[in-house]
């Protein structure tokens, strides 16, 4: 294997190829080669973020000047529809992770993508039937990270029924993007909290897919509101489920215990997983509490909707696809204040 990898990121001035850059420009394992704009195109990525000039970056180029011979991998941070648009223009002996929603829903099925829940891509992936630089990863959503981190565990040992699940979730506003409308304005989103989509958001059907994968194949539906509350990053979700029969909270926290992941830690008794203990970090932390409905669980998991559901979800799926420690480049302390 290469002692290092070269990398490329299509997308590289928007919020999640920034974080791309910032977070493996800590990786011991990656060389950024490329940086690519479809409209920044020869300037410094430092004309923008002026925070990125401690590091000789390459200057932002067109996708038709990478010279693909010295990629390895390459990370797609582009609007939904983008993806789909070039991802045949891409040598197939190129690892691809995309960012976008193009892929995630097919990667649930058999295909040629993988679906990158990077804590369960065991439940994926196949690695020893996989040629690492032919690897294509649809990187999972923001919201469907914070939801399924913590209920596939309980999906897949039964300790949940997959019926009457309801969702709620608020994200920051940097989940919307870089586009410039007016729900997104200041004055528009300080000292408040706005539902939107509701009942049709894009993720409904990747957690939908997802979910019935752990339901003997039968069709999952699930309520689900999103909301945007005014902070520029971070995922709080509190999901409401059903147990099954002979299942308690007591069960799950020993299933936890029992269990291992890098990124996803259940809290302490009675610990409340706030956003700010996430902010800056690959984590997804949570909790479950009991409801005054009998026989039913309130789960509570905050990401860093930036990091965790997003570019260091990307770079998580690289390391375990080129078997670097799990956690490289990604051990970070959250900005707590």
């Amino acid at each position: 294997m290469k002692f290092r990898i070269n990398a490329a990121i299509l997308g590289s001035t928007g919020y999640t190829g920034i974080e791309l850059i910032r977070l493996l420009s800590f990786h011991k394992k990656v060389e950024i080669k490329y940086l690519i704009s479809k409209s920044n195109y020869g300037k410094e990525i430092s004309d923008f973020y002026p925070g990125l000039n401690f590091k000789n970056y390459p200057k932002l180029i067109k996708f038709n000047q990478v010279n693909w011979k010295e990629v390895d991998v390459i990370f797609l941070c582009l609007p939904t529809g983008e993806s789909k648009k070039i991802i045949t223009k891409i040598p197939k002996n190129i690892c691809v992770i995309d960012l976008s929603n193009d892929f995630r829903v097919n990667s649930l099925t058999k295909g040629k993508w993988v679906y990158g829940i990077a804590d369960h891509i065991e439940d994926f992936i196949h690695y020893n039937n996989i040629e690492k630089n032919e690897t294509k990863i649809a990187n999972p959503g923001c919201y469907p990270t914070s939801i399924l981190s913590p209920l596939i565990p309980l999906l897949k040992e039964r300790y949940i029924k997959t019926s009457d699940i309801i969702i709620d979730s608020k994200s920051g506003i940097t989940g919307a993007g870089k586009k410039s409308v007016t729900e997104n304005l200041f004055s528009e989103v300080s000292n408040s909290i706005k539902p939107y989509k509701i009942g049709e958001h894009k993720h409904l059907a990747e957690i939908e897919k997802c979910i019935s994968k752990y339901s003997n194949g039968k069709k999952v539906k699930i309520s689900f509101t999103p909301h945007v509350i005014p902070v520029n990053r971070g995922i709080s979700s509190n999901i409401y489920v059903s147990l099954e029969k002979g299942k308690n909270i007591r069960n799950i926290k020993k299933l936890f215990e029992k269990k291992t992941f890098t990124f996803l830690k259940i809290l302490k008794k009675n610990q409340i997983p706030t956003i700010k203990d996430v902010v800056g970090t690959n984590y997804c932390f949570f909790n479950i509490f009991p409801d005054r409905i009998k026989g039913r669980i309130i789960i509570i998991s905050v990401i860093d909707n930036l990091i965790k559901g997003a570019a260091g979800q990307a770079i998580h799926n690289m390391n375990l696809i080129y078997k670097f420690k799990e956690n490289e480049g990604l051990e970070f302390n959250p900005i707590s204040i």
